[in-house]
């Protein structure tokens, strides 16, 4: 720190007109160094978010599969609904969805799904016939994302759909109530 206060120090002194040439020119481009080296290391950082790998659940593939599977468990469905362009989605995703779906604990409390609204990619829906995620998502109404959908083993809603992320402070509890809702009204 003191090396880099003396470099500063010695380009303001050299404004003012005091130091020699000399001095000046080695003082003005040890402070461009830093200033390039500063401005390197926040491209570098952004160029590796950029080329992270986005978060992501299990895809949805067969959704008569894990409504099976939710009846014999008694374990609702987490359904996510995602945007490939979506910033919030990558959000939820990252710092709420993908841990729960991780953690033990959570992982017996649900079984979680993405579907992603902008592709065709291929799907079985719970009454067993062949879809898409974007057919899916238009047949179920979902046009805002993120939007979560906690559903029982034929697709119902089981709790009040989560829509965007308006309120990231409270997300976690939404998606815990959500999720508390779904297994009280599977349970009765």
């Amino acid at each position: 720190m003191d090396g880099e206060r003396g470099g500063i120090e010695s380009t303001m002194t050299c404004r003012r007109g005091g130091g020699r040439r000399g001095d000046c020119d080695a003082a003005r481009r040890a402070t461009m160094m830093r200033i390039l080296a500063c401005s390197l290391g926040a491209v570098g950082a952004a160029i590796a978010r950029a080329d992270a790998p986005r978060a992501a659940l299990p895809p949805a593939v067969d959704l008569a599969a894990d409504g099976a599977a939710s009846r014999r468990e008694r374990r609702p469905i987490l359904l996510f609904f995602d945007r490939d362009d979506c910033p919030y989605c990558e959000r939820a995703l990252r710092e709420y969805l993908v841990p729960m779906a991780r953690d033990a604990a959570w992982r017996e409390r649900a079984i979680y799904r993405q579907i992603e609204v902008d592709r065709p990619l291929p799907l079985v829906d719970f009454d067993g016939k062949p879809t898409t995620h974007r057919a899916f998502a238009a047949a179920t109404r979902v046009a805002l994302t993120p939007t979560v959908a906690v559903v029982d083993a034929q697709g119902a809603p089981l709790a009040a759909a989560i829509v965007g992320l308006t309120t990231i402070d409270f997300y976690g509890a939404y998606l815990e109530d959500a999720l508390d809702q779904a297994r009280k009204r599977l349970s009765s």
